[in-house]
């Protein structure tokens, strides 16, 4: 890999390392206001715009994955307790699992930016 592609790629990982922050922050708004469309497509937004990134570095595609997968429990959590009127019982869990699952994702980007 010459210099200047380990540069794209390491700026690609920056970007998608800050995105995965501001989704983060948007997840605890949407679990304050679960059932606030504008904030659900916000954090849907993000979601996207980690696709792109994450589709160009190949070295984070499993992270990426699972934290696809927890986003998906969590929002279908919350989904199934506004439709059924249910307890946020599994909440918790589920919002441990997801930011474990940023940080493994997050940890992946940092060892693709260039050193300093």
């Amino acid at each position: 890999m010459s210099a200047s592609q380990a540069h794209a790629f390491g700026a690609i990982a920056f970007q998608l390392a800050a995105t995965l922050e501001t989704y983060e922050k948007e997840v605890e708004g949407m679990l304050k206001c679960p059932f606030d469309a504008d904030q659900y497509r916000r954090v849907s937004a993000h979601i996207d715009d980690m696709r792109l990134y994450a589709s160009a570095l190949p070295e984070v595609s499993v992270a990426w994955v699972e934290v696809l997968i927890r986003h998906f429990e969590l929002t279908h959590h919350l989904w199934r307790v506004q439709q059924a009127g249910g307890a946020q019982q599994d909440q918790a869990r589920l919002l441990d699992a997801l930011t474990q699952a940023l940080r493994h994702l997050s940890r992946k980007c940092a060892q693709l930016m260039p050193a300093a």
